[in-house]
């Protein structure tokens, strides 16, 4: 009788999956942490380097990690293949139906490391093991585990997909507070799972996937307490939809969608066409298209009897496309030599034939220095900021969201004057007034001398720090080495509710790096260590993985603040271009960067922004990275 009420509440779902289940559609399962996988078991099953998931799955009460037999779960979720055997999983539990209101706090956040150890072939399994990050305060889906997966075709468009493993019947956690939470490796204990409310994955799991194509499917598992079963499909081969029954007890549900981030944008894609015979260049478009075109362009300058062509755009953060798109807007086919600018700087000649290269540019290319205004479109863009504290119980989402309205007069080669307006959405962060006010404003100095670049910046930057900063970095575009140093002296300022405040200009920063970057596929590793803007010293260690328009970082930092671990990106904003004339443009910023730690209110390792860092900036036109895109 509990089974068909449970069921009763849910039958407005299955009529949707059988007619889901008869579907013409693809495969992108995930369990209910995230993970490639079943309802609850994870698999082997490989995924495509750049696949990107992410999505929702619900957990009823009586199967709850945290507060099992008192509330239901929410657990959002995000998946990335970054490597073409590594995985890294980002989830977050919460707590539905709260009764103490303030209790459960932002949730329990994870992150999780699933590693391919063997593929799969004709004769042997795939291999898999997965682990939990142990600097959670609270790993209620803690996930430390090995699996083997193995497919069977059963008929033409009908698989079995096969998974069986062992569950670690213990997990690490952390004897902390949030309150506390400045080292994420202190106070670590090895704990059994027999302790936890719900003790998931612990011990031997395994099951089978029943799938029409990659279109749809039928899952049973054993997920080491209980037998699950339940069906999913995909809509638009990207949107995959499940449900299940578990234990014959209680129905969960969940929703995902997948996209790839390494291939090019499909417009971008027709650039790439090949040369047809007695061509020398892909097929050009129609003159009023190439002229279109060259509007995304500014301070072009074009030699024919050199073969090469000077140019700068502002509206990808990636070179690659900007290439593409100038050799797409220009009617002379002779042209082979391209050369970017950042700020009226030249950053080196490019060659695309069926590989880039690259050369740096002789001082007789160099171009003289003049005055440089009218050479380029008075170019607006709109670029939200976001920062936030994760974590408290009474508050678990503190918050400062603002959108600027930023504009840059290029004034001299390599010279330019960065200023805007700050217009303020939210607040509870900080005590801060919300106001319309100028946003930052800075003069830049970017200067490039082949392998030598600098940036000198004076003025008022973001994250509320005044003063001066210089970078130095030596970067070869075709080696893996780079090196690099910072240092500012700043000092804090806002905007009060009467004129601004002004602190002292007592904040010295100085910090050096040294990066290596991994062929195949784009990784750099960088390690980085010096003073920072409270005054605490110590190092860092990133791992970044360049994507097509994507980059997406994890680090550790240690400094005598304390230890934490976090991720980065960057990512375009669309739609880019909105409104663009000859001497006009209104777009939305080229790039959001945005950074996520795992400790709050400690000081660890801050730092404040310029604009641009060199090595985030230089990284983008490193011919590995271009070439990987080229076809």
């Amino acid at each position: 009788m509990k089974l068909f009420s449970k069921i009763r509440k849910g039958n407005f779902m299955f009529p949707f999956l059988f007619a889901l289940f008869m579907c013409p559609l693809t495969y992108g399962q995930t369990n209910i942490s995230g993970k490639p996988g079943l309802i609850y078991v994870p698999t082997a099953q490989k995924s495509d380097v750049g696949t990107f998931q992410f999505g929702y799955h619900f957990n009823p009460i009586d199967y709850g990690f945290r507060y099992n037999g008192r509330n239901s779960e929410g657990i959002y979720f995000a998946n990335l293949t970054l490597l073409p055997r590594l995985e890294v999983n980002i989830n977050l539990l919460r707590v539905n139906n709260e009764i103490l209101r303030g209790q459960k706090g932002i949730g329990d956040r994870q992150l999780d490391l699933r590693y391919l150890i063997l593929t799969e072939t004709a004769k042997r399994p795939s291999l898999a093991v997965l682990i939990s990050a142990p600097f959670g305060i609270d790993n209620s889906l803690s996930t430390n585990a090995i699996v083997a997966s193995k497919t069977f075709r059963l008929g033409p468009k009908l698989y079995a997909d096969v998974t069986a493993g062992l569950g670690s019947p213990f997990y690490v956690q952390r004897d902390e507070s949030e309150k506390s939470n400045y080292n994420i490796f202190n106070s670590l204990q090895i704990r059994k799972k027999s302790d936890l409310p719900y003790r998931y994955l612990s011990g031997p799991i395994g099951g089978v996937n029943l799938r029409l194509d990659r279109k749809a499917g039928f899952m049973a598992e054993w997920d080491s307490q209980h037998f699950n079963m339940g069906l999913y499909g995909t809509l638009f081969r990207r949107w995959t939809v499940q449900a299940g029954i578990l234990n014959f007890d209680q129905v969960t549900f969940g929703t995902s969608y997948a996209l790839n981030l390494l291939p090019l944008p499909k417009r971008f894609r027709e650039y790439q066409n090949k040369p047809k015979a007695g061509q020398t260049d892909p097929e050009k478009p129609a003159e009023l298209t190439r002229e279109k075109v060259a509007q995304n362009f500014e301070n072009t300058t074009l030699d024919t009897l050199k073969g090469s062509v000077f140019y700068e755009q502002r509206l990808y953060r990636n070179p690659y496309l900007g290439m593409l798109e100038m050799r797409s807007s220009l009617a002379d086919s002779n042209i082979r030599e391209y050369i970017p600018m950042f700020q009226g700087m030249p950053i080196g000649v490019y060659r695309m034939d069926k590989k880039i290269t690259y050369r740096q540019l002789t001082k007789n290319e160099m171009p003289r220095n003049r005055f440089l205004l009218s050479k380029y479109k008075f170019d607006f863009w709109l670029q939200p900021v976001f920062a936030a504290n994760f974590g408290y119980r009474a508050k678990t989402l503190q918050s400062n969201t603002s959108v600027l309205l930023q504009t840059q007069f290029n004034l001299l080669n390599g010279l330019a004057l960065h200023a805007g307006v700050l217009f303020p959405i939210t607040n509870d962060l900080d005590d801060r007034p919300k106001k319309i006010r100028p946003a930052p404003i800075f003069l830049n100095q970017f200067l490039a001398f082949g392998n030598h670049f600098i940036s000198a910046s004076a003025g008022y930057f973001h994250n509320d720090q005044y003063g001066v900063n210089l970078q130095y970095r030596h970067q070869d575009f075709t080696g893996p080495w780079s090196f690099g140093v910072e240092g500012g002296l700043t000092g804090l300022y806002y905007y009060a509710d009467k004129g601004i405040y002004y602190g002292n200009m007592d904040k010295l920063m100085v910090i050096a790096d040294a990066s290596y970057r991994l062929a195949q596929p784009d990784i750099t590793l960088k390690l980085s260590g010096g003073r920072y803007v409270s005054g605490d010293e110590g190092g860092r260690m990133d791992l970044i993985r360049q994507f097509t328009n994507v980059e997406v970082g994890l680090y550790v930092m240690k400094t005598t603040n304390g230890t934490t671990a976090g991720f980065n990106f960057a990512v375009p904003i669309p739609p880019g271009k909105i409104l663009q004339g000859k001497k006009f443009r209104f777009r939305t910023t080229d790039e959001f960067r945005w950074e996520y730690n795992y400790t709050r209110g400690f000081r660890i390792g801050e730092r404040y922004r310029t604009g641009y860092q060199l090595d985030q900036k230089l990284r983008q036109y490193h011919v590995n990275y271009l070439n990987g895109q080229h076809r």
